[in-house]
Parts: C-alpha cells; structure tokens; sequence
C-alpha cells in the first residue's frame, strides 16, 4: 500500500503544482509541498524511532518543510525547484546502483516478474543493462535540465518541462523500450507494461531479484 501512495504521489504531485502555477496561485502549491513534506517528516520520525529509518531523510524533509515556509513568509516559490531534481536524482541513482558487475539490473528485475522470478534470457539479460544505463542517464539529465532552466526560464516555462513534458518523454520512453523488444527479441514472446504489472502482483518483488 505504502508502494502504492507513493506512486499515486509521484503522478498527482507534479500535475497538481503545474495547475496551481498554471492558475497563477504558485504560492498554494508552496503550501501543499509544506504540508507534505511535514506530514513525512512525522512519518520518518516514527520509523527512526521505531526502525532506525535513515536520518538523512529527516533532514530532508525537515528542509524542504522549513524553505517552503520561508517561501510563504517571502512570497516566493524556490522550494518547487527543489523536489524535481531530487527525485529524478534519486531515480537515477536506483538505477545506476544496480549496474554492479554481477548485480541484476533494475530491468532485469522488472523482467523477472515476467518469468516467475526466474532469470529472462541471455540476450534479454544484456538488453536489460543497456536499457538500465538509459534510464539512469535520462533521469540524471532531467534533474539537471530541470535544474538548469529554474536559473533560465519563467516558473511557468520551467513547470511544463518539469512537470509535464518530462513524463510524457518517460512514458514515450517506456513504451518504445517494449516495442524495440518486441520487434529484436521477438523470439521471446511479446510482452507490454501491463503483463509486467500482472507479474509483480502475482509475485513479492524480492522474488525478482533471486538469483
């Protein structure tokens, strides 16, 4: 369920701050990251007392809470710049620390719900690697794209890249990768998003990484 809301989040949350920009009320959006940010940080304050959950994370929201009221108090919105470029980090990050020689890449994983946990082909194996390393690059660019432009261009500008374009392209990106497989691995059967999705809800998702 966690897994869930937290997807839900990362659908909904840029596309709510778009329309609020959108609407000229950028300083509502401010105020939503606020209350979000502090509603996880009460959140991350209980597992580190219960769990020993990473303190990092406590600084992080705490942060991000703390620069939204200090937007709100100067009717400014620099905080919006800022979850952008961590979570598009933080993805390509996921995706990166899986490309250790002898580590099962982040795709691969994926993959592995479509064989029952079992490892895909070889070929697919070396597919998986190659489509790991151009999700990581293509987050790590977005991050420093969406970066680059909150110095360059209008917050209005900045938010349909952000907020809208960027998942366009991931989507268009996802896809692509499942038609480019279908049509060189075709041997291997065809398979869409959704069979993936049909797999990991048959499966726990520690089942995809056994060896």
């Amino acid at each position: 369920m966690r897994g869930v809301i937290q997807i839900l989040g990362m659908v909904f949350y840029p596309l709510g701050v778009h329309l609020l920009i959108e609407l000229h009320v950028p300083w509502l959006a401010v105020t939503g990251l606020v209350i979000t940010s502090a509603i996880y940080l009460v959140l991350v304050a209980g597992l580190q007392r219960d769990t020993g959950a990473r303190p990092a994370w406590l600084g992080l929201y705490l942060g991000l809470t703390l620069l939204g009221v200090l937007n709100l108090l100067t009717a400014t919105h620099y905080a919006l710049y800022v979850p952008p470029v961590l979570i598009n980090l933080g993805i390509a990050a996921a995706f990166a620390s899986t490309l250790r020689p002898g580590a099962v890449t982040l795709v691969e994983r994926m993959m592995r719900f479509e064989y029952g946990g079992a490892a895909p082909p070889p070929a697919l194996r070396a597919y998986a690697r190659r489509l790991t390393w151009t999700w990581a690059i293509y987050f790590a660019a977005v991050a420093v794209a969406s970066l680059a432009l909150a110095f360059a261009v209008p917050l209005d500008r900045w938010s349909w890249f952000t907020n809208v374009l960027h998942y366009v392209m991931a989507l268009s990106l996802l896809l692509g990768q499942y038609l480019y497989r279908n049509w060189r691995y075709r041997e291997h059967g065809f398979v869409m998003p959704w069979d993936t999705l049909r797999g990991m809800g048959r499966r726990p998702w520690r089942d995809s990484i056994a060896k």
